[in-house]
């Protein structure tokens, strides 16, 4: 195994290991009536999609295989600030439906995406943290 690669389990497994530890927390919080995404104002719509996908809002892992600034992490998730949409066409429903399905066999990395990247969300949730990856890619140059 060169270097580079056993960075790369490494990195791989202490996402995996976070997630679950991340996993147990968020699943009570989400149960003891963490709150829900906000109705109307797309930018506070949008600023809990950001809480949720760097962890701040009921735990989100999204930041650990897309990185805090969603740009992506070598060998895990890729950048969701260009315009490049790897499985679809980078619309707010095609997102949603992403983040709930999520990824098993990505055509990039050898990780693949778990459902709700491995925690569980509420619909208004999920549709924040949409909106959020979606405002990412908006004003990206082609």
């Amino acid at each position: 195994m060169t270097r580079n690669s056993v960075l790369v389990h490494s990195a791989r497994a202490i996402a995996l290991a976070a997630g679950a530890l991340v996993l147990c927390v968020a699943s009570t919080a989400v149960a003891q009536g963490q709150p829900s995404a906000p109705q109307g104002d797309n930018k506070a719509l949008i600023a809990q999609g950001e809480g949720i996908f760097t962890g701040k809002v009921a735990g989100g892992l999204c930041w650990t295989c897309h990185g805090l600034n969603a740009k992506g992490m070598k060998g895990l998730g890729p950048d969701l600030t260009d315009k490049t949409w790897l499985h679809g066409d980078g619309s707010t429903d095609f997102v949603k439906k992403t983040v709930k399905a999520g990824i098993a066999a990505p055509k990039k990395s050898a990780t693949p995406m778990p459902p709700f990247g491995g925690i569980p969300l509420s619909d208004a949730q999920l549709e924040a943290v949409a909106a959020y990856v979606t405002s990412l890619s908006a004003g990206a140059k082609k």
